[in-house]
């Protein structure tokens, strides 16, 4: 190992011309003086060349062992930590004393703060500065324009804000992943960038258009700007950019059609227009772009046929035009003599036609990827697919497809994936399946089809295997757990049966995705699940499990989604789910739980979605559920829960607006998207959604003993489209507050104790497609409106409130007829006129009485009455004591 005179031999080597420092996976430390090395470094002289083969990790507290080192003209510092020496204002002074660099990187170093501006000024001879992967927080200093010699810079992925500044001098300039760079094309290329080749603008905030002046820039080469929200159309004038060869305007909000002039760029050969707002036909114009190896056209508008030509032209290797509105046959002929390595025309709307199933295929065409998910493919799969020794992704997924699966399939020489869900597949596998290595992970998916036998017991090289929703039988094989490397078992929906078995969850497994549900599987739950250290994503539900959830799943931290539904578990809430704080989804319902929920519901911050209906939970609601910021959907009916509903709502964060966005709650393992699932009761029936969306939230807590009235905050919530408070013994009135519910599509508030009136304010509810509120104590006239009125025109919305004017069996509520209200107060005035009348006749019964007594008096008895009612008065009068 070297000592701290390292940096005392770099500044004798005075003749070096050329420092390579670069190294991967580099972690800071700091333990010597000025680079401190954990492995030897081997030192080769050779060719006036110093370069550093490194087997450890490389950093450096300072750079004053550059100073030296005048002749240095190439000084590479890739990868090297230089996080601490930029701490300093005048970090890069030594580097200003090379004034004979030409070439500099410092790529992800960890450099943070300003750009060194005043430093770089000095190096008079610099032709290439790259500062690209680290931490800068500055803008683009202006004054890099009086570098003259600076022709390539480099300052993607940082922190920098601010505009480009005019550099005539480059030719290449990438300032890809800064979001906080502004970028006006129109005024950037209002003036002449005569030397510019290179121009990465990718995921910066560039808004605007591309403008006709971009073609100015007649030596552009290459332009990528992927997710910069550009708008308009393309304009026509970029076909003179003729020696453009690369042009990569990815997920932005580009709207128009391809332009058909796009032929004349005759050096094109790479286009990708992916995931923007384009429309109309693919000009058939692309076709004499003979130069053209890559097309990427996917997630468009675009319509009418694709131009067949496409499909020959000479050097075409890349074809990607999936999730378009194209129309028309594709003979699979076509690609008989074409050379394509890639080919995805999933959902495109394009029809691919097995034309001629026995001709043979030239061995010139030898695809890697075949991706024709929904292309209304029919009959078996052809045998000349045999002859694709090259395939390693085939994704024939939701077509038409028959008859068996060839066994030859699961044997080609590169397969990688094989994606069969959702055809028409009949009979048996393979016991063994055997899959080969590639860049992407392995995957079986032969998901929704109609196959049947048992589960094939021996998976080598297999990661990912999906066999949803077939009719396998018999019981799990205990070798599936085994299989080396395997993250991700879906046998979901079938007719397998026995218990979990021992095998799953060996010391060494990688298993994120476990998907069990909807079989006959008995039996508890093993406890060595809880190895299963790497588990995202847990679904047992819909199944005969017994006995309690044990406590050695403690260990699976990384816990996302737990779903226990529709089984016999019992016992108390699963103290284990503590444990759990990254659940995002939660599922315990149909089981025999008992007790009352714990406080630390309100602990798991990341909880989305809370399902605990049709178990015997009791006691209260936890406070702290109403917390929980992420939570979209609260499922807590048919339990025995009591007292009131909480009165602070103001956490429901997630339900508190409107979610306009369609994000799937799910997860992406390992090439398999695994979606949540949630049985739901709204407008009055039950639904089963097979994929949650962000926009799936709900507040359910009927058929319980709940008590007391709604919370006036209820209102706070007005991103739900349902509530459901029924079946249970709330009472008050109906807090017009509900009416501020403004995404409301069901409301149930049957079988309770309200009284008084319905709120006139449920009429602005626009959304409201189902309401009840029958069975209750309601009365008044039921709110007029012509939505409103659609609403109840059964009679079932408010039968049961025998005080209501309206209801079926209410009070009638004709003009001449009384209200109710109206009939309670006469009720009232009738009662008080008896009152008041019994009052008079008693006060003159007692009058009369005493003075009929008096009357029949002697006379010396009443001139004694009354000289003493006198002095009494006289008392009272002048206050005689």
């Amino acid at each position: 190992m070297f000592q701290d005179s390292i940096a005392i031999q770099f500044t004798n080597l005075t003749s070096l011309r050329s420092l390579d420092l670069s190294c991967a996976n580099l972690v800071p430390d700091y333990s010597s003086v000025s680079v401190s090395l954990t492995f030897p470094l081997k030192l080769d002289f050779s060719s006036s060349l110093l370069s550093f083969i490194s087997y450890g990790y490389l950093s450096s507290p300072n750079l004053r062992w550059l100073e030296g080192l005048r002749r240095l003209r190439y000084l590479v510092l890739t990868g090297v930590d230089l996080s601490k020496a930029s701490e300093s204002v005048h970090w890069a002074k030594p580097i200003s004393s090379l004034s004979n660099l030409v070439s500099l990187r410092l790529s992800n170093c960890n450099i943070s703060g300003r750009i060194p501006i005043a430093q770089f000024l000095n190096l008079t001879n610099i032709a290439s500065l790259d500062m690209s992967s680290n931490v800068l927080k500055s803008s683009i200093p202006d004054l890099l324009s009086n570098i003259t010699t600076l022709s390539v810079l480099d300052f993607s992925r940082n922190d920098l804000n601010g505009h480009i500044p005019y550099l005539p001098q480059l030719e290449e300039l990438s300032v890809a992943s800064n979001p906080a760079v502004t970028i006006d094309l129109v005024s950037m290329f209002a003036v002449p960038w005569s030397k510019l080749t290179l121009l990465d603008i990718c995921f910066t905030r560039v808004g605007g258009t591309i403008p006709p002046s971009l073609s100015n820039s007649t030596s552009l080469a290459f332009f990528r700007a992927h997710g910069c929200s550009i708008q308009g159309s393309i304009p026509s004038s970029i076909t003179k950019l003729t020696k453009l060869s690369v042009l990569m305007l990815n997920e932005n909000d580009i709207t128009g059609q391809i332009p058909a002039s796009m032929s004349s760029l005759t050096n094109l050969q790479y286009l990708s227009l992916f995931q923007n707002r384009l429309e109309g036909n693919i000009p058939i114009s692309v076709c004499q772009i003979s130069s053209l190896e890559y097309l990427n056209l996917e997630w468009n508008d675009l319509t009418g046929r694709l131009p067949l030509c496409i499909i020959q032209l000479p050097k075409l290797s890349f074809l990607y035009i999936q999730r378009n509105r194209l129309n028309g046959n594709m003979p699979f002929s076509l690609f008989r003599k074409s050379r394509l390595d890639e080919i995805s025309l999933g959902t495109s709307g394009l029809s691919v036609e097995i034309d001629d199933p026995d001709q043979p295929f030239a061995q010139t065409f030898q695809p890697k990827i075949l991706d024709f998910t929904s292309c209304n493919m029919r009959g078996e799969i052809p045998d000349f697919f045999s002859n694709f020794t090259s395939l390693v992704v085939l994704n024939l997924a939701n077509n038409s497809l028959s008859g068996a699966i060839p066994p030859w399939l699961f044997n080609l020489p590169a397969l990688s994936i094989l994606a069969l869900p959702m055809n028409n597949f009949i009979g048996f596998i393979p016991p063994m399946i055997h899959l080969k290595s590639s860049l992407f992970p392995t995957m079986i998916n032969l998901a929704r089809n109609k196959l049947q036998g048992p589960i094939p017991p021996q998976l080598e090289n297999v990661n990912v295997i999906d066999l949803t929703l077939n009719n396998f039988v018999g019981s799990i094989p205990s070798q599936i757990g085994e299989a080396p490397g395997i993250r991700s078992i879906s046998l979901s929906g079938n007719k397998i049966c026995g218990s979990l078995p021992e095998s799953f969850c060996h010391a060494c497994n990688v298993l994120q995705v476990l998907d069990l549900s909807n079989n006959s599987l008995s039996g508890t739950i093993r406890r060595n699940l809880g190895n299963c250290r790497s588990l995202i994503y847990l679904n047992l539900g819909q199944n005969k499990l017994t006995g309690s959830v044990p406590e050695e799943l403690e260990h699976i931290t990384s816990l996302r989604y737990l779903d226990l539904n529709g089984n016999q578990f019992e016992g108390s809430f699963p103290a284990v789910i503590e444990n759990f704080q990254d659940l995002e989804i939660l599922n315990l319902a149909g089981n025999r739980f008992e007790g009352k929920i714990p406080k630390f519901i309100g602990d798991l911050r990341s909880l989305r979605i809370l399902v605990l209906e049709s178990n015997s939970f009791n006691e209260s609601i936890p406070e702290g559920l109403m917390k929980l910021e992420n939570l979209q959907y609260i499922g807590l009916s048919r339990n025995n829960l009591s007292s009131p509903i909480p009165e602070n709502l103001d956490g429901l964060k997630m339900m508190a607006k409107r979610q306009n966005e369609a994000t799937i709650l799910g997860y992406v393992c390992s090439l398999k998207f695994t979606g949540a699932q949630l049985e739901i009761v709204t407008k009055g029936q039950t639904h089963w959604l097979e994929s949650v969306y962000s926009y799936n939230t709900g507040f359910d807590l009927s058929s319980n003993a709940l008590t007391g009235k709604i919370p006036e905050k209820i209102g706070l919530l007005s991103g739900i489209p349902f509530l459901n408070l029924s079946r249970n013994n709330l009472s008050g009135t109906i807090p017009k507050t509900i009416s501020e519910m403004i995404s409301l599509e069901s409301l149930d508030l049957s079988y309770n104790h309200f009284t008084g009136e319905v709120p006139v304010t449920l009429t602005l509810l626009d959304f409201l497609q189902h309401l009840n509120m029958s069975y209750n104590n309601l009365s008044g006239k039921i709110p007029r409106n012509p939505h409103f009125d659609t609403l109840y025109q059964d009679g079932t919305t408010y039968i049961g409130n025998k005080y209501l004017c309206g209801a079926p069996d209410g009070m009638d509520c004709s003009n001449r007829t009384p209200s109710i209200t109206q009939k309670i107060e006469e009720k009232y005035d009738q009662e008080n006129f008896l009152f008041v009348l019994v009052i008079f006749f008693g006060y003159v019964t007692g009058i009369s009485g005493l003075f009929l007594f008096l009357y029949l008096m002697k006379d010396d008895w009443r001139s004694m009455y009354w000289r003493a009612i006198d002095r009494i008065v006289l008392k009272i009068v002048k206050h005689v004591p």
